[in-house]
This record gives structure tokens, sequence and C-alpha cells, in this order.
């Protein structure tokens, strides 16, 4: 008999603890909805998450949007090797299509960019083209080279005849520098003028040309292609991830589909992650009843 007491007081304490940890672990999520009898509620009705589901979404999404997946973090996955590789792979694997390869590069792009955005993208590079050969023609000393040249033609025009020591480098040089002065400042004043259309026409040529047709004529390799598709996606990718990240809403993304989610599917995203934790919770709730019940043996 005293057997029996002895070992009933620790074999209760455990059952205590086990079933008082598992009841409380239930009630993470049970029960579901709350319970009124008449028009009084059941304290701890609904269950702890169900009834904070709104207020773990708000925790999730801005954990997630302001933590996890910062702008950063985000740029390191869309200028990760292996993203873009994929991205290369595909626009090349597009290009050597069928299709492509006899589609002119004008009709290609518009296909994938509206076409206001493409004619602004033009635009914006045959400016920055003729802006860069009026700075390399300003860099040009233009009297000087009309200077030189114009000694070196005349005195090839009159080597062996009888002008020839009449007519001296000093005096042609006054010449010729009066005229490269004015020619100058008509670069200047002029040079987008004439420049300018000189590219829209050679731009017009080339866009009508197939992606081919325009490789062979600018002597453009397949990995040159490779090697500018991908510094064009790491540029473009650089200057507007803040804007994806802004676009992407992420924290009120994860909010929303958090919220969204029925309470079983939480319960099962849960236990899917702690559900060996959880039953370690019960257990240990066995073992310190049981340990409380030995104690109270001797005691």
């Amino acid at each position: 008999m005293d057997t029996i007491r002895i070992i009933a007081g620790p074999i209760i304490g455990a059952v205590i603890g086990y079933f008082t940890n598992f009841i409380a672990v239930k009630m993470l999520f049970r029960p579901l909805h709350q319970v009124k009898i008449g028009n009084f509620r059941l304290p701890f009705t609904p269950g702890i998450i169900p009834k904070g589901k709104d207020r773990l979404a708000g925790a999730l999404g801005k954990a997630v949007g302001e933590n996890l997946l910062t702008k950063e973090d985000l740029e390191k996955i869309v200028l990760s090797d292996s993203v873009k590789k994929t991205v290369v792979d595909t626009v090349m694997d597009t290009l050597a299509s069928e299709q492509n390869r006899n589609t002119p590069v004008k009709e290609l792009l518009t296909a994938y960019i509206p076409p206001a955005d493409y004619m602004a993208e033009k635009e914006h590079l045959e400016n920055l083209l003729c802006d860069k050969m009026l700075e390399g023609i300003e860099k040009l000393d233009i009297v000087q080279l009309m200077n030189e040249e114009s000694k070196r033609v005349v005195g090839e025009k009159l080597k062996g005849s009888f002008f020839e020591n009449l007519i001296s480098d000093d005096l042609i040089e006054s010449l010729t520098s009066h005229i490269g002065v004015r020619v100058e400042r008509y670069v200047q004043e002029n040079g987008r003028d004439w420049i300018f259309p000189l590219i829209d026409e050679q731009a017009a040529a080339l866009e009508q040309k197939t992606i081919h047709e325009l490789a062979e004529t600018v002597g453009v390799k397949q990995e040159q292609v490779r090697t500018v598709i991908e510094q064009a996606y790491t540029h473009a990718m650089q200057k507007k991830v803040s804007d994806f990240a802004e676009q992407f809403h992420i924290r009120e993304m994860v909010e929303e589909k958090v919220r969204q989610m029925d309470v079983l599917e939480v319960e099962e995203l849960v236990l899917s992650v702690m559900k060996n934790e959880l039953n370690t919770i019960v257990n240990l709730g066995a073992l310190i009843g049981l340990l409380i019940g030995v104690l109270n043996v001797f005691i």
C-alpha cells in the first residue's frame, strides 16, 4: 500500500504536467472561433493564434519587409550570378530564335518595349553620340590643322613651279588662319544641326536590319553580345532596384497573405516548423510533474 502511494505521486504529477502542457499547446490554435454561452464569451476563445492572426500578419510583414528582404537583399538577389545568367540566357535564346533572327531590330525591340520608351531611348542615345562627336571635334585645333594641311597641299601643288618661292608658309598661314577661325566658330554654332541628322539617318538604317545583319555590320561576336546584355541588365537593376522594392510593397504583401490564410493553414505552417519543439514542451511538462511528485514523496 505504501509502495502504491509512493509511486502514485510521481505518476499523477507526470500525468498532470503532460496534459497541462498538452492543453496549453492546443490552446495556441484551438478553438478556432470564439465560443459564446448566450452573450457571454468563454475566456481564451478563440485560441491565441486565431485571435492574434492580424497582429501576427503585421509582425511578419514588418519583419520580412524591413529586416529579412531589404533593398540591399533584393539587389543581391537580382544581381546574383545565377539570376544574371538566367536573364542573359533567356535573352540570347530569344534573339537566336528563327522568328527573331529575321525580324528587324526596331520591330524586335518594340515588341518588348513600349514604342514611346523606345523612341525616347533612341533619341537619348543619338543625342549622346552627337555630344561625344562634338566634344571630340572641339578638342581638335581646327586652325592649326588647316594651317598644316594647307601648307602641305600647297607645297605639293607648287613644287617645282615658278610660284614655289613666291608663296611662303607665312602667307598660307595668314590666309588659312582666318578661314580656320570661321570654320571653328561655325562648327561650334551649327555642328549639331549637321551631325545629328547624319547620326539619325545611320540609326534608322541600322534599326531596319535584323539582329544577324546588325551583328555582322558592327562586327560583334556572340560573347560580346552576352557581355553587353549582362552589363545593360546590371546597370538597369542597380538604378531601378529601389523603385522595384517600393513597388513590390513586400511588407504589405506578406501581411495580406497571412491575413488571407485559413487558421488551419497557419496551424499547419507552425507545426511543420515547430512540431518537435512543441512536443518537447509537452514531454517537459510530464518530466517536471514527475520530479515534483518525487520531491513531494520526500517532503
